[in-house]
């Protein structure tokens, strides 16, 4: 006979084995969040029983913990899980994290160079830093929200996130993007399209003519939290020049991204 005091501690048990559950899934899908991964993936990658594994993955993506491509029967990190991990990252002080590498790129290349940093369907302006050449190009100012798709560094992070995700996005941000001199949906679509394939954006900087920016994204744990962008006169962004500056701000962006990881986990610690 079971007394109350064992029932209790098996209904505990319980408990806390399908939290246990969804946190293994959740830590099998993140270094696959890029491409996504299949049930049957994450199933043998945690040792979960397959029909407890649907059950719980169709579960996520109803709170919008996930997203479930159809097509590819894949899941991903979906809208919640950014959310969260934007408040997270709110325990680590990004600008002062981040200014050396912003002040080491623009001594490095002249221009000036930005900190966007993901709040949910926006991105806002965390920091930026000054190079040396005279021409100064500041396209936006620290602590300026805007749309995920309006500006390099905003583009970046959109088109680092899931494609259902990203088209969820411009879909709630049509109507701001319309506010935006030059700026057309379709106009958007097309170079979140094209950035998807470069790896980078480089686009004419909305609103400013004769400026053009780029701008790769800064993934942390396999979410893009964050971009660095680079804005200069479009005289100064030759194709040659892009190329390079593209291969600096990525290796910075990787580097960035692992500080930012030890930092979250210390912080946590």
């Amino acid at each position: 006979m079971i007394g109350r005091n064992q029932t209790k501690n098996v209904d505990t048990r319980r408990g806390t084995q399908s939290v246990e559950r969804v946190v293994a899934l959740l830590r099998a899908l993140i270094p696959r969040n890029k491409h996504g991964a299949s049930a049957m993936q994450l199933a043998e990658e945690t040792g979960i029983d397959r029909t407890t594994v649907h059950r719980i993955l169709q579960c996520l993506t109803r709170e919008n913990l996930l997203t479930f491509n159809a097509q590819q029967h894949r899941y991903r990190l979906g809208p919640l899980a950014s959310e969260m991990g934007a408040v997270a990252s709110e325990v680590i002080d990004l600008p002062v994290l981040c200014r050396p590498t912003l002040t080491r790129i623009a001594n490095d290349v002249g221009d000036t160079v930005f900190l966007m940093v993901r709040k949910g369907d926006d991105a806002i302006c965390a920091d930026r830093a000054s190079g040396a050449y005279p021409i100064k190009t500041f396209v936006v100012n620290v602590g300026t929200h805007r749309p995920l798709g309006v500006g390099a560094g905003n583009m970046a992070i959109l088109s680092a996130l899931p494609h259902d995700v990203a088209d969820l996005i411009l879909q709630q941000n049509e109507p701001r993007l319309k506010l935006y001199p030059d700026l057309s949906i379709s106009d958007t679509r097309a170079l979140l399209a094209e950035s998807r394939k470069r790896g980078y954006v480089i686009m004419n900087v909305v609103g400013v003519e004769g400026v053009r920016a780029l701008g790769v994204p800064v993934y942390v744990h396999g979410r893009p939290l964050a971009a660095l962008s680079i804005a200069s006169i479009a005289l100064r962004m030759t194709d040659e020049r892009v190329l390079v500056l593209v291969r600096l701000l990525k290796r910075e962006a990787d580097d960035l991204g692992k500080l930012l990881e030890r930092q979250v986990r210390n912080s946590q610690s």
